[in-house]
C-alpha cells in the first residue's frame, strides 16, 4: 500500500510540474504552499520566489490581478476569472476550495490557462475584420464615385434621343458603333450601355486602339502562348477578349486598328473565337464588343484603309453623339455636375458667377465635354483659397483660342505647350489616323500618341 502511494505521489508530482497549465496551492490564509513550474512563464517569477508569499500581497504588487484565491476565500465557493500578470500575460483561472471534515477551507487550488495567444488572435481577427469592413466601404465608395463620375447628364433633345437608344440596345448583344468628335463622351456612353445590360456584373474592359503601338496591340487583344516570341512570359498571357469573357469589350478609336488585326477581330465578332499569338487552338469567348471612332469609316473603306466586311459587322447600330456646341442646353447642368464633384474631391466651395456661366455657354468647346470638365476642375483647383470667384481671363475666351491674342506675359514653356497643343488639334482636324498625323507633323507615330495623351486629346 505504501509502495502504491509512493508511485501515485510521483505521478501526481510529474503531472504537477509538467502541466502546461499553472497550478497554485494556497492555505486558508492565502499563503502560497506550492506552485507548478509553468508559473515562471505566466507570472515572470520562479516557483521559489512565490512559495511563502501571500496572494493578497502578490495582488497588491500586481504580480497577478485580480486574485482568484481571494475571491474563493470571500465567497467560499468555486470561482473563475480572467487574470492579468505583470509579465503581460492574460490567464483564464479557475479555483476550488478544499474543505476539512468539519467543512472548513484548508486549501485552495487554482489552475490557470494562458489565453494571451487567443486574445492576440482575437485582436488580430478584430483588426482584420475592421480592415475588411474598411476595404468594403472604400470599394463601395469607389464604385459609387465611379458611377457618379460617369453620370449621364442630358437635357437637350438630341442627347435624350441618344439615351433612349442606349437603353434600347443595352439589353441586346448587337454591335454598336459610337460616333462623335473627340471628348464628346463616347466612353461614358459605352460604360452606361454595359451598366444597363445583363452583363453588368461581368468585366468591362476598354482599350484605345490608337494609344498602343502596333507591335503590342495584337498581344493585348488576343494574348499569346508560352514561347510565342522572344521575351514572352512563361505560361503565356490572356488577351482582353478572354479576360472580358462574359462581359463587354470597348474598342475606342477602332479606325486605328491595323488591317491585319481587323481580319482577326472580324473572326472574333463572327465566330466568338480567339486564337492567341503563337497558338494553334481557338478559345471560345462570350463577349459583347462596342466600338467608337471620331473618323468617317465609310470614307476609310473607300480608301481601303478599313475593311468593308468589318465595317458592316460593327455598324449594326450606329450611335452619333453630337458635339457640345450643338447641345448648349447640356452645358449648364454638366458644369454644375462637374463643379459639385470637384468641390467634393478637393474639399472646396467654389461657385461660378452668372457672368462666368454665360462665358461658358457662349464658348464653342472644340474639346467638347472633356474640355468643359477640365476647365471646371482647373477653376476649382487654382482659385484662391478664400476667393469664391475666378477671374474671367482664366476661363476660356469667347473667341476661338487659335485667333486669340494674349496680352499677358507668358512663361516660355507655357507658350510652347500651347503651341504644341494647337498643332496637335490642327493635325487631328486634317488627318484621320495617328499615322497620318505623324506624317503631317513629321514625327513618329508613338510620339504623336504620347503627346496626344499628355494633352488629354485621346478619345
Amino acid at each position: 500500500m505504501e509502495r502504491q502511494d509512493h508511485w501515485l505521489l510521483q505521478e501526481l508530482e510529474a503531472i504537477f510540474h509538467t502541466s502546461y497549465q499553472s497550478i497554485f496551492v494556497t492555505d486558508r490564509h492565502g499563503k502560497v504552499l506550492r506552485v507548478s513550474e509553468s508559473v515562471a512563464h505566466t507570472c515572470g517569477l520562479a516557483p521559489e520566489e512565490l512559495i511563502g508569499e501571500n496572494v493578497y500581497d502578490l495582488e497588491r504588487r500586481k504580480i497577478f490581478y485580480p486574485s482568484v484565491t481571494r475571491s474563493v476565500l470571500e465567497s467560499g465557493k468555486k470561482e473563475s476569472i480572467v487574470q492579468h500578470t505583470r509579465s503581460g500575460n492574460t490567464l483564464l483561472v479557475e479555483a476550488i476550495p478544499i474543505r476539512s471534515e468539519s467543512g472548513e477551507i484548508i486549501r485552495i487550488i487554482a489552475i490557470s490557462k494562458d489565453i494571451s495567444e487567443i486574445n492576440h488572435l482575437q485582436k488580430q481577427l478584430a483588426e482584420l475584420t475592421n480592415l475588411m469592413e474598411g476595404y468594403q466601404k472604400e470599394l463601395l465608395r469607389l464604385k459609387q464615385e465611379t458611377l457618379e463620375e460617369t453620370t449621364f447628364i442630358v437635357k437637350s433633345k438630341a442627347m435624350i434621343k441618344v439615351t433612349e437608344l442606349m437603353h434600347t440596345v443595352a439589353y441586346s448583344d448587337a454591335s454598336v458603333l459610337i460616333l462623335g468628335e473627340t471628348g464628346v463622351g463616347k466612353q461614358v456612353v459605352a460604360t452606361h450601355i454595359h451598366q444597363w445590360s445583363d452583363r453588368k456584373e461581368k468585366p468591362f474592359i476598354t482599350i484605345n486602339c490608337g494609344a498602343i503601338p502596333e507591335n503590342l496591340l495584337e498581344t493585348e487583344l488576343f494574348g499569346y502562348e508560352s514561347g510565342a516570341f522572344s521575351g514572352a512570359k512563361k505560361g503565356g498571357k490572356l488577351g482582353i477578349f478572354e479576360l472580358a469573357n462574359g462581359g463587354t469589350v470597348f474598342l475606342d478609336e477602332i479606325s486605328e486598328l491595323p488591317l491585319h488585326l481587323q481580319v482577326k477581330l472580324l473572326r472574333v465578332l463572327q465566330e466568338r473565337k480567339v486564337m492567341r499569338v503563337g497558338g494553334a487552338k481557338e478559345h471560345d469567348v462570350d463577349i459583347r464588343v462596342l466600338t467608337a471612332t471620331n473618323q468617317n469609316l465609310e470614307e476609310m473603306v473607300q480608301r481601303k484603309k478599313f475593311r468593308q466586311d468589318l465595317y458592316y459587322r460593327i455598324h449594326v447600330i450606329p450611335m452619333l453623339i453630337p458635339p457640345l456646341r450643338e447641345r448648349k442646353e447640356d452645358i449648364y447642368d454638366l458644369t454644375i455636375h462637374f463643379l459639385e464633384r470637384f468641390n467634393q474631391k478637393y474639399n472646396k466651395k467654389r461657385f461660378l458667377s452668372e457672368h462666368q456661366l454665360q462665358l461658358l455657354l457662349r464658348y464653342q468647346w472644340p474639346g467638347n465635354v472633356r474640355e468643359l470638365e477640365n476647365t471646371v476642375e482647373r477653376f476649382v483647383v487654382t482659385g484662391q483659397i478664400f476667393d469664391s470667384l475666378l477671374e474671367d481671363e482664366q476661363l476660356p475666351s469667347v473667341e476661338h483660342y487659335e485667333t486669340k491674342r494674349n496680352t499677358n506675359p507668358l512663361h516660355l514653356p507655357t507658350v510652347l505647350k500651347n503651341v504644341e497643343r494647337d498643332l496637335l488639334l490642327q493635325a487631328k482636324r486634317e488627318c484621320r489616323t495617328t499615322r497620318e498625323m505623324a506624317d503631317y507633323l513629321g514625327i513618329h507615330q508613338s510620339t504623336v500618341v504620347r503627346k496626344l495623351q499628355s494633352h488629354d486629346l485621346i478619345d
